[in-house]
């Protein structure tokens, strides 16, 4: 709504009569008037120049007036909040081209008081992010004219408020960037920090490149390109920060927009040219920040809850370095146990959602905090648990937390007399729970936009495995009465940690993931059945490679933390399921197919089988590049020998245990 200082003086040769104590709204041609009735605002009257109404008429007009008012009443509101944000900013503007000092002090706090009625009174939130945009503006001019630490504090906190609650705002990016030009003065390792955060939460935002510039000038001035050649000759020659000058460092103007509501304009204005100091640490035993971290974004958490198992998935955009620690509940004092894991070198990007509530037996809630400048934080709050373990995967760089619920071990716990073996041939207790084997996941390879391997006719793999999986699930039901699971019954993607997680949380006896195998030879055929352990040979790590979708040397890497995943992984249960699977696959398709190729069973790496807590293993049931194999993959009739020979190794398996079971018992 205008205010009546804006509006014209009323008078004038050409305006008509008005009634007494009106003045003119909008063309006073026309006729229209209102009178002021205090803070309501205005009550509208239509009067035609030369027509007079009765008074029953101007009654019922201003009548449904009000009725519309009071229906309505947003629309005065909203006006009434761009009136103070239009002159929140033309009083900051007026602020900055002020030559005396105290003068400009005393305009850039009117104009701060100006932006936060306009926050008091945007009940909407139209000017959220503009106005505390525009007020950490103002503060951050104060802290440069007076040096004040309030000030900059300020300035901070309220371009936090814009990153943190507003992160889609336009003006993020902007807010970010210049959260480091406070820094950059007197604590240039912590504007370093802040410059990397532009690139990583807003990587298609204006200010990226800018940022990435003073970012790179910063690493240079603090040493972290030290024994880097760049021109041919060594830099970082002077590791220490320099000392702060106290002199101002200019800053290029961030850009101007139009700040109107309703559009993505950003507000006009000069940002402020200097820079600050450092802020108090979140807690207050931090340790100062690495001068040269390079850091990595956490971007999501997702969770797979079962009744005594749940996975959690940390997505990061690059590898990270963690620490774990655990406190064990404390039932008597309702207190909660906690796993929680510190992610060195980490940011958490303000889009993530920080807080997930699980509430499942034993796993209450899953929580991100920012612990300082570089180090970030994941909770897990517990009620008392069995077991935990951690591990990293990566394309994409993951960190997986796999919990089991229970009762943990006690100090002194009841030890249970077991047979003893007495020969190579007695059964392991776990061979014996083998006996149990009532439920099977069966996992078709990829899906959705992860197409798997593609043959050069344009046949993807992720439908093949479908295919034979749908067929595999009857073949199983008909000769074992086992229930079958599929982990997924159309196209959609499913990461590899949820594929395992979803045998977890099934409690799965047994994992069978199903895959065509693809070689850049097309001469290559073949069927070779894996489960997890090292690999021994190139062409092992090259599959697990091509399933895990990452490089042999990546495979390398992961085989450095096998060892201690292997200590609870039915190593042997699996080795034997695949050979059992594999010797029925090959000899049932033999008597029908010709050029039928054993390769094997295998050992290899499988992300897809990490963590699984049953028997599980990994069949590459031909090669989809190879052009007879993908003819025959294509037929149904091929597709349903591949699933009755699976199926019959599954049979074999289980009787297998079986009898294992019954001699133990025997002896």
């Amino acid at each position: 709504m205008r205010t009546l200082t804006a509006l014209p003086a009323p008078g004038g040769p050409d305006e008509p009569s008005r009634p007494n104590g009106w003045v003119p709204r909008h063309d006073p041609r026309r006729g229209i008037w209102a009178r002021r009735i205090g803070p309501l605002g205005h009550i509208m009257e239509i009067f035609p120049a030369q027509a007079v109404f009765g008074a029953r008429i101007r009654v019922l007009l201003s009548l449904l007036v009000t009725v519309v008012l009071v229906g309505f009443p947003a629309i005065c509101p909203a006006d009434s909040v761009d009136a103070l944000y239009d002159q929140a900013r033309k009083e900051y503007s007026a602020a900055l081209v002020v030559s005396s000092k105290d003068q400009k002090v005393q305009a850039l706090k009117q104009a701060a008081s100006q932006f936060k009625k306009v926050l008091k009174e945007d009940s909407a939130g139209r000017y959220r992010d503009k106005a505390h945009y525009m007020i950490g503006q103002c503060n951050h001019h104060l802290y440069d004219l007076t040096k004040d630490r309030a000030m900059q504090k300020a300035a901070i906190e309220q371009y936090r408020t814009v990153t943190q609650k507003s992160p889609n705002s336009p003006l993020a990016d902007d807010a970010q960037y210049l959260t480091a030009m406070v820094y950059l003065d007197d604590d240039p390792s912590q504007a370093s920090l802040e410059f990397a955060k532009v690139g990583l939460f807003y990587p298609k935002g204006d200010m990226k490149s800018r940022a990435e510039q003073k970012a790179a000038l910063l690493r240079k001035t603090l040493g972290c390109d030290r024994g880097k050649k760049s021109g041919g000759e060594k830099t970082g020659d002077s590791a220490a920060p320099p000392a702060s000058s106290g002199k101002k460092v200019s800053v290029a103007t961030v850009p101007p927009g139009g700040g109107t509501a309703g559009t993505a304009g950003k507000p006009a204005g000069p940002s402020p040219g200097t820079t600050g100091a450092s802020t108090p640490p979140s807690r207050a035993t931090a340790p100062p920040p690495a001068p040269c971290p390079n850091l990595v974004r956490m971007e999501k958490i997702q969770h797979w809850s079962g009744e005594d198992y749940t996975r959690v998935a940390v997505y990061t955009s690059g590898p990270v370095g963690f620490d774990e620690h655990a406190i064990p509940a404390d039932p008597k004092n309702n207190q909660p146990g906690k796993i929680y894991v510190e992610v060195k070198d980490c940011v958490i990007s303000p889009k993530m959602k920080s807080e997930i509530r699980i509430m499942d037996a034993f796993l209450q809630e899953v929580r991100a905090e920012q612990c300082d400048a570089s180090l970030a934080r994941v909770v897990l709050d517990t009620k008392p648990i069995g077991s935990y373990r951690i591990f990293t995967l990566s394309d994409p760089s993951r960190l997986i937390i796999d919990v089991r619920g229970g009762k943990p071990k006690s100090a002194a716990p009841v030890v249970k007399q077991i047979p003893k073996a007495t020969g190579p041939s007695a059964p392991s207790l776990a061979r014996q729970l083998g006996l149990e084997v009532k439920r099977i996941v069966i996992d078709p390879g990829h899906g959705g936009k992860d197409k798997g391997a593609i043959s050069p006719n344009g046949t993807y793999e992720k439908d093949i495995t479908l295919a034979i999986a749908f067929q595999l699930k009857k073949g199983i039901e008909a000769k074992t009465g086992c229930e079958v699971i599929l982990t997924r019954t159309k196209d959609r993607f499913l990461s590899l940690e949820e594929r395992t997680a979803i045998a977890n949380t099934s409690k799965a006896d047994l994992f069978v993931s199903l895959h065509t195998n693809a070689h850049q030879d097309r001469s290559h055929y073949g069927i070779e059945t894996y489960f997890l352990n090292l690999s021994k040979d190139k062409e092992s790590a090259r599959v697990a490679a091509f399933e895990n979708a990452t490089s042999t040397k990546k495979i390398s890497d992961l085989e450095a933390i096998l060892h201690d995943l292997m200590l609870n992984t039915k190593l042997n249960e699996s080795s034997r399921l695949a050979s059992e699977v594999h010797k029925n696959l090959v000899s049932g398709l033999k008597p029908r197919y010709t050029g039928i190729r054993d390769l094997g069973v295998k050992q290899a790496p499988f992300y897809v089988l990490l963590g699984a807590e049953m028997p599980s293993i990994l069949i590459e049931t031909a090669f989809l590049t190879n052009e007879r194999e993908e003819k025959r993959l294509k037929d149904k009739s091929f597709q349903e020998a591949l699933a009755v020979g699976i199926a019959s190794g599954i049979e074999s398996y289980i009787q297998h245990m079986k009898n294992y079971a019954r001699s133990g018992e025997a002896s």
